[in-house]
């Protein structure tokens, strides 16, 4: 459940913002990332677990923000007893219209398979990422992050998920300048 605060036109879609309401035991969208655009998630009530292969779960709680980068795989969801409510940005703002777009496809009696949904997502610069590569993220993450302590990660809050409990590190992707596929094989 959703409602759309701001939908880019009047920002020249430099900013989107979305409040949503996710119910208890809610196991939330599949891993992926995003191409072209940061997301941002506010916790207005409840507690949202965020999931990025690899590294430890956050879990963001009412009045925590978590920033997600370009191209950091990621997931979230509601694995608690009570419904959540938090406000996500969109910078640029045109992933709004992934929303409009899934509105239309139930409109026309289009059944959400996830087919339909993972060709959704692709229209909107945003790659779902399969179970191999969610598994190879975490394979080749492993001690690679390193001195740890108290929850907080390595690097200490550089360009990643950032709460009052630290960062993670941003997705290093291969130096073909935006092209082609990350280190990890997934597509950029």
């Amino acid at each position: 459940l959703y409602r759309v605060i701001e939908d880019g036109s009047t920002t020249q879609m430099r900013l989107a913002a979305i409040e949503s309401l996710l119910p208890p035991r809610t196991v939330g969208p599949v891993f992926h990332l995003h191409e072209m655009h940061d997301e941002g998630f506010f916790i207005k009530t409840g507690t949202v677990r965020f999931h990025s292969p690899g590294r430890p779960d956050i879990d963001a709680k009412a009045g925590d923000l978590v920033t997600i980068p370009i191209r950091l795989p990621h997931r979230f969801s509601n694995p608690f007893d009570e419904e959540t409510i938090f406000v996500n940005t969109i910078t640029p703002g045109f992933f709004v219209r992934y929303f409009e777009h899934l509105e239309e496809l139930i409109g026309e009696g289009k059944e959400l398979t996830p087919e339909v949904n993972r060709a959704a997502l692709m229209r909107f610069a945003t790659v779902p990422l399969s179970q191999d590569q969610v598994e190879q993220l975490e394979e080749e993450s492993r001690g690679s992050i390193r001195g740890a302590k108290n929850g907080e990660l390595a690097n200490g809050g550089a360009n990643g998920v950032t709460t009052k409990g630290g960062a993670v590190p941003e997705l290093d992707v291969a130096a073909d300048g935006g092209k082609g596929v990350s280190e990890y094989g997934v597509p950029i």
